[in-house]
Order: structure tokens, then sequence, then C-alpha cells
């Protein structure tokens, strides 16, 4: 199973430079975590569902809406997971950090000779020397940054969430809501307030006869349409029903949620086998590898570059001089 790999976009050439049995150990945690992404935007998906039934009443109209739903909690979990997936190794990442420490080791070298072969050498010795070296594991410094990044994961999971928990409510308790529906439906002052509200031609400034009107408006199928999920068309009234009858049950529903959607944040940011892990340490030192091996290679375009406009270009006859 490559899930993993897919999602995360983990390159199998990572894997292999780890020790077999680190390596299988990796791509278990990281399929593990593709599985929790996928099963939250399946969640997603349902909700996307749900609330496509109470606003459109139409199975088709729901089902786009679930996959659209779906797919954006695919992509939002994901993007929180990347910012997440950051190595514990602090020497690697101060010096992804802060690239110019490592390219001052080659500044003032002749690299006009350079090929691509001894560039690619450069590279690998680094990543060998990197991957080599017991780099101490630590927890990240704090920074102001790092705040309020995790802030900003966290919130966005909660809101996340808060979205799911709401649909699955909807869903668990609709006969319940279809009950209020009903009664709502056939409440005579209800009815009393919006017949007196048509007589008067919609004209009526009165609050109360006019929320009559539109309440029963929300729940009326008159024309023979049927229901297919809450006897009710307005998604806001649904909530107000809802958490006007459960009350706080929806609160510890809604807690729960909370700590599911959070749960794969936080075995990324606590776990030594993710965080602190073989995976990340090679992702690492793969992004140094990259940039040190694109700015060797800049660097000999560019003394190349000065070298010619040096030697072959003539300077006297740009500026008119005989």
């Amino acid at each position: 199973m490559i899930i993993g790999t897919y999602i995360f976009g983990i390159p199998k050439e990572l894997l292999n430079r780890l020790p077999e049995e680190v390596a299988r150990r990796q791509t278990f945690i990281f399929n593990m975590l593709g599985l929790m992404l996928i099963v939250l935007a399946l969640l997603g998906a349902a909700s996307g569902l749900i609330f496509g039934l109470v606003i459109f009443n139409h199975w088709v109209l729901a089902i786009a809406c679930g996959i659209f739903l779906g797919g954006v909690f695919f992509l939002l979990l994901q993007l929180l997971l990347f910012l997440s997936l950051q190595t514990r190794y602090k020497n690697l990442k101060e010096q992804l950090s802060d690239m110019e420490s490592l390219y001052n080791d080659y500044k003032g070298l002749n690299m006009t000779t350079l090929s691509d072969e001894e560039a690619l050498e450069i590279v690998s010795n680094y990543r060998l020397t990197a991957s080599a070296s017991q780099i101490k594991n630590e927890p990240n410094p704090f920074h102001l940054s790092q705040l309020l990044i995790s802030a900003a994961i966290v919130s966005l999971a909660l809101l996340l969430s808060f979205i799911v928990a709401s649909a699955i409510e909807i869903w668990m308790f609709r006969h319940s809501l279809n009950e209020k529906f009903y009664e709502i439906k056939h409440s005579t002052e209800l009815n009393h307030l919006a017949k007196d509200y048509q007589q008067q031609g919609y004209t009526s400034f009165n609050a109360q006869k006019m929320e009559a009107y539109w309440t029963l408006k929300m729940v009326d199928n008159s024309t023979g349409e049927v229901f297919k999920l809450i006897h009710c068309h307005s998604l806001l009234m649904t909530f107000d029903v809802l958490m006007a009858g459960i009350g706080n049950t929806k609160v510890l529903i809604d807690l729960l949620f909370a700590c599911v959607f959070l749960i794969p944040y936080i075995l990324v940011k606590k776990s030594d086998e993710i965080s602190g892990g073989e995976l990340l340490k090679q992702v690492t030192i793969d992004s140094i590898s990259t940039s040190l091996l694109m700015h060797l290679l800049s660097t000999r375009e560019i003394q190349r570059a000065k070298h010619n406009i040096e030697t072959e270009y003539n300077y006297s006859e740009t500026l008119g001089l005989k």
C-alpha cells in the first residue's frame, strides 16, 4: 500500500536510502496518516451531501455538493498536514532556513571549469555527510511565527470539525427535527399570523406576522414536493431548531469531532516517528541538496558569463574609441 507516497508526494528514492526496516515502518506510518486524511475528507463529503439535501432537496445537486465539499476538505487537510510536517532535527532545520551559511563555503571559488558531474559529486558528498551524522533530535525552538501557524492550523481544523459535526447531528436527529417541523407547520398561532399577513397583501410591517409567514414558507411542501431528508428548506432554521432541541448534547458532539480532526495534527507534531523520523530527515536533506546544486550551477554560469564579457566584449567600439 503506497497511499502515503501519493498523498504526501514522497519520492521512492528517499525510502530506498533508508534501512529496509526503517523504510517499512515509515511507509506504514505515512500510509496510516494518509488513511486518516481520506476518512476525514469522506466525512466532509458526507456533510456536503447532507447540507445539499437540506438546501436543494435534490439528490443530484446534493451529490455534487458532497463531491465539492469532500474535495475542499481533502485539499485543506492536506495543506494542514504539510504545514505541520517539519523535521525536529535542529541543525538541518536551521540549515534549510539559512542556506547562505552553506553557500559561503563555496564563495570566492573559481567554478568556471566545474562540470555537472563534479557539482553532483559535491552535493552527493554533502548528502552522505548529513545523512550519516548523528544530529541531535531536539524539539523545535519556540518562535512567534510557529505560534501563529499553529493557531491558524488549529482554528481551521476546528472549523472543519464543526461543519462535519453539524451535518452528522442533523442526520442523527432527523426524526426529532421532522417532528418539530410538523408541529411548526400545523401551529394554529403561526398559521393565524401568516394568514393575516397574506390578507394584508404582504405589506404589513408587523415582525411577528412576517416571521410566521416565512417560517411556514420554509416547511411548506404544498406543491407536492417530497422532502428527501429534513422537512425544511432552510439550513439556518434547521440549525436553530437543532440547537434548541439538543442543547448541551451538541457541544459534546462538537468536542468529539474536534478531537477527531485534531488527532492527525497532534500526531505529526508530537510523534518522534513523524516529525522526528528518518523520512522527514531525508526530505530535508534532499531539499538542502537540491538548493546547493542549483546554487553551484547558477554560480558557474554567472562566472562563465562574466568571464566571456570581460574577455570577448569590445568596450572600445561601444564607447566610440579608436
